[in-house]
């Protein structure tokens, strides 16, 4: 074969397939070089071998092994080394390590060679990934490996340890408030069809020690589109922690969030919310899900349910929907800090994390305790739905939403024309102030009694004047829910 020099350096911790791997290179008539703990491995198993060490002339200790001006020359320069084998220490693996031990985890010498390797591209191939051994033995046999094909090597291995480099970026400075550098380290988890239309390709890519926390246990292909309003169903029905939660989410908007005295309960006040906007969408859970909750699920349509476990009834009865996505998620995969695309660049923030501690009554009357618990409630509700954005609620139900429209009375119309229950005192929660009092005034038409809002418009005594007029009690949080 022409296209490299028949000298392979395997330097892996990640062992595995790599002594088929060297047997068929030893077929090919490659002459290897392996670090200490490969090497032993594979004169073990009968394959010949040179040690790093005795190859350089030098000394292999536990920081330094390949780190030789010989081998860099190999790769870099000459080419006379044609194949590199490596993976690195797994720093993305370890849980519960104290800092000094979290450096003994740091490959130096591995992310040499692979950089080498792949710069050199034109002579050398690199391989990091067991994955890839299958592939890297046809092209050997067929003689393809050519420049070509050693380009595409070079651009997956230059991933890798860019992906490598920034896990171990963001576990030193986990603040991204004090980091000039920001870097999201993922790798590919899920293979997409499509992304929000069948035109865009897509792919969920998710940190390597994450990939635990997120299990798909049944349903037919998870969607780009699913896992958006998955991660606001979840968000929302985990924002009540010492409640029974449940919300329903359609194009990441609530269509109705509740609570219960049971599981099954909440379900079915969140469904009662809007039934009609509920068809096809995502139902989230605080809760692992019980029997009698999957049970109401399954007899209508939707196209996921999340949930943090799964009672092995429910997943039964769940399963007997052949094409309901079926997602099992770690409340710790919900970090504190949340970031988008835009322009090119990555715009990052803290999560929306803030609690309710205290509010302002603004208005001759306060809310009375039936009113407060469903401000309390309504004010969880209306920091998951998009600005602007309104909510209706009784206690511990939504009764009308009004998200994403351009302006605050519109979203109070669209509230007001969704909430069709009468039968007890209404609340209203905005997301942001009122610029004006037809909100109010349009509230009032609609039943609410009760207002929680942030405050801070310059017509607030306009507003305040309107509620005492309707006789409604409003209270100011000084704090915004927008969410774009």
């Amino acid at each position: 074969m022409k296209s490299i020099s028949k000298k392979a350096l395997i330097s892996v911790a990640d062992k595995k397939g790599i002594v088929e791997l060297s047997k068929t290179l030893k077929s090919f008539d490659f002459e290897i070089i392996a670090t200490g703990g490969t090497q032993k491995l594979l004169v073990e198993n009968g394959i010949e071998s040179i040690k790093v060490s005795d190859y350089t002339g030098g000394s292999e200790s536990e920081r330094v092994k390949t780190l030789s001006q010989k081998i860099a020359k190999e790769i870099l320069e000459t080419g006379e080394i044609g194949l590199v084998v490596c993976n690195l220490y797994p720093f993305f693996a370890q849980q519960d390590k104290k800092l000094d031990e979290m450096i003994e985890f740091i490959d130096i010498g591995g992310v040499t060679l692979i950089r080498a390797a792949a710069k050199n591209y034109k002579k050398v191939a690199v391989v990091f990934d067991p994955g890839q051994y299958e592939g890297i033995t046809d092209v050997l046999r067929k003689e393809t490996l050519d420049e070509s094909y050693r380009l595409e090597l070079a651009r997956n291995a230059l991933d890798y340890i860019a992906w490598y480099d920034a896990i171990i970026a963001n576990y030193f400075s986990p603040n991204f408030e004090t980091r000039r550098y920001y870097t999201a380290a993922a790798e590919r988890y899920i293979s997409m069809r499509y992304g929000e239309n069948p035109h865009q390709k897509a792919a969920f890519y998710l940190d390597r020690s994450l990939h635990d926390g997120f299990k798909i246990l049944g349903g037919k292909e998870i969607s780009y589109n699913n896992i958006l309003d998955a991660d606001v169903a979840f968000g929302a029905a985990n924002e009540f922690v010492e409640e029974v939660a449940c919300a329903i989410i359609k194009h990441q908007t609530p269509c109705g969030v509740a609570v219960g005295e049971t599981q099954s309960e909440a379900f079915e006040r969140a469904y009662m919310a809007d039934s009609t906007s509920a068809f096809g969408g995502i139902v989230g859970l605080n809760r692992a899900m019980e029997p009698d909750t999957a049970k109401l699920v399954t007899e209508h349509f939707f196209e996921v349910v999340i949930a943090p476990g799964y009672d092995e009834g429910a997943l039964e009865i769940l399963r007997a929907k052949k094409n309901l996505r079926i997602v099992e998620l770690n409340p710790q995969l919900i970090k504190p800090v949340v970031y988008r695309p835009v322009f090119g660049g990555i715009l990052v923030q803290e999560r929306d994390q803030a609690d309710l501690k205290d509010w302002e009554v603004v208005t001759k009357r306060s809310p009375d305790n039936y009113e407060t618990a469903a401000l309390k409630f309504a004010w969880k509700v209306v920091k998951w739905a998009k600005s602007n954005s309104i909510v209706f609620a009784i206690r511990g139900r939504t009764v009308g939403i009004g998200a994403g429209q351009t302006s605050r009375v519109g979203a109070v119309e669209l509230a007001s024309k969704q909430s069709v229950d009468r039968s007890a005192g209404i609340v209203m929660a905005s997301d942001a102030f009122f610029p004006f009092r037809d909100g109010i005034d349009t509230a009032a038409k609609g039943g609410v009694t009760a207002v929680i809002q942030p405050g801070g418009s310059k017509r607030d005594s306009e507003v305040i004047d309107a509620c005492n007029e309707h006789d409604i009690a409003m209270v100011f949080t000084h704090v915004r829910h927008f969410r774009h």
